[in-house]
């Protein structure tokens, strides 16, 4: 269901959460998933699920430019992937459920995190997915690698079902 971000990381889950703003959540995906990822990043300790409610959706706001409202955008998608009309409102109750909890998340929140990872941990490795399901993006069999500096402008930089690996 919408948009899911994962990252890998060389950090601990508390040290990755302790550079989320509130409203940002951070949870440890299983030994399994972070071992298919290692293929990706050899030093990696942690890959977590980050989101806000229980999507990423808040922390994309690029995805959703335009004249659609994010809904508006998730539904013309489901619709051209041929998601049937009953589990598109399903998904998208679900989006509407966790991302509005009250927490405001401000434009360039996943950037800000990011820059601050990559200067105090070194690089880490993002991987993006979007389906109907709760479903978390499975590691990719590769990834790109991408400078700091290319994160700043939004979230393009993001490739969906691909993994980008984020250095100095």
């Amino acid at each position: 269901m919408c948009y899911q971000l994962v990252v890998v990381s060389a950090l601990t889950l508390s040290e990755i959460r302790s550079m989320l703003p509130a409203g940002v959540r951070a949870d440890a995906l299983d030994t399994n998933r972070l071992t298919a990822f290692r293929r990706l990043f050899r030093g990696a300790q942690t890959a977590a699920h980050l989101r806000v409610g229980r999507c990423a959706c808040r922390l994309l706001p690029d995805r959703f430019r335009g004249s659609h409202t994010d809904e508006a955008e998730l539904r013309a998608r489901y619709r051209r992937l041929g998601v049937p009309r009953d589990a598109v409102i399903a998904a998208l109750d679900r989006h509407r459920r966790g991302a509005f909890d009250g927490e405001i998340v401000p434009a360039g929140t996943l950037h800000a995190f990011v820059a601050e990872h990559a200067r105090n941990a070194g690089p880490a490795l993002y991987a993006l997915g979007f389906g109907i399901e709760d479903d978390l993006p499975a590691a990719p069999a590769t990834c790109v690698e991408r400078p700091l500096a290319e994160t700043r402008e939004g979230d393009d930089w993001l490739i969906e079902y691909g993994a980008v690996r984020v250095r100095r």
